[in-house]
């Protein structure tokens, strides 16, 4: 059995920005464990089966929620429900929501490396949080959307630098635009056409606003907007329906605390099951990366557990 498996996402902004990072991570980890950099999904997928091949106890992630996604993705298909390994989010991207969501391991890059040595190398246990994940068409996440969550995705990865900032700048440029009645918000309320079925019921709309799941609560900006996320196990909180610009702003600072929104047109329910079916590829989103399927089949996850300190 091996240690600590680092997967340094080369291609990651905050990695190109840093590329001194590696051989900093390298040199912490030392002979406790090893640093992986895979440059594409096949060799991401081959570093996996060597994580399982060698048994490592802990899997840091450096880089994106994406990046995340895509290593959990992975991870959960190889093990097939045997014991996972521990997951360390390194704060490697520029929102680090899943991190933030999951009160996780606090830090720079360098700095949480060193404590998973330090804990590791002193044979002090480790603070876990476990939590599932979403069954998304078979790849594995923490958060989804259609709709207004994708249209989001995409005006955020539209010029400037994706983080933060950008994020609330979209925020304010829609409600300044929603009052003074431009097409900017327009196009994020941009609705999909699509038939939804939770747990074999047909809701009663065709257009759809927004289609949107998570396992966890705060899904960016300390918006802890899907309320219910982590209430049980064995189901997913979904919203789907029909909401205007109006309808969101009025309700900003529910959806901001974690409130029950009360939107009329909104199916706001636990699932164990969602359908969607289109007859056009839908744009979605997985932890901020994008996909296009024509049906989208959303189910609880298997639970993982998070380090936190």
């Amino acid at each position: 059995m091996k240690t600590i498996g680092i997967i340094h996402n080369p291609r990651s902004k905050k990695n190109m920005r840093h590329p001194h990072l590696l051989d900093r991570i390298k040199d912490i980890i030392g002979r406790y464990g090893t640093v992986f950099v895979p440059f594409s999904y096949d060799e991401l997928t081959e570093v996996a089966k060597e994580i399982k091949k060698d048994r490592y106890e802990i899997v840091g992630v450096n880089g994106g929620d994406g990046t995340n996604h895509q290593i959990i993705t992975r991870i959960i298909d190889l093990y097939d429900n045997d014991r996972f390994p521990l997951i360390a989010h390194l704060r490697g991207g520029t929102m680090n929501t899943i991190s933030n969501a999951l009160n996780g391991i606090t830090g720079s890059v360098t700095g949480i490396t060193q404590k998973l040595v330090e804990h590791y190398r002193d044979d002090r246990p480790f603070k876990t949080r476990a939590n599932k994940v979403l069954n998304v068409n078979g790849r594995y996440g923490f958060m989804f959307g259609t709709g207004f969550v994708s249209n989001l995705m995409d005006m955020y990865y539209e010029g400037g630098t994706p983080g933060p900032i950008k994020a609330l700048q979209i925020i304010y440029k829609a409600i300044a635009s929603a009052i003074i009645k431009t097409d900017y918000v327009d196009r994020l309320f941009r609705p999909v056409v699509a038939e939804v079925v939770i747990d074999g019921i047909k809701l009663d709309y065709s257009r759809y606003s927004v289609i949107v799941s998570s396992a966890i609560r705060n899904v960016g900006l300390n918006f802890r907007a899907i309320y219910r996320a982590e209430e049980l196990p064995d189901k997913i909180h979904v919203f789907a329906g029909q909401a205007t610009a109006f309808e969101v702003i009025r309700r900003l600072r529910r959806l901001y605390v974690g409130h029950q929104p009360g939107f009329q047109h909104l199916a706001d329910v636990l699932a164990r099951l969602v359908e969607i079916q289109s007859g056009a590829p839908l744009r979605y989103t997985i932890d901020g990366d994008m996909y296009e399927d024509t049906r989208i089949v959303l189910s609880p996850g298997p639970m993982l557990s998070y380090i936190q300190d």
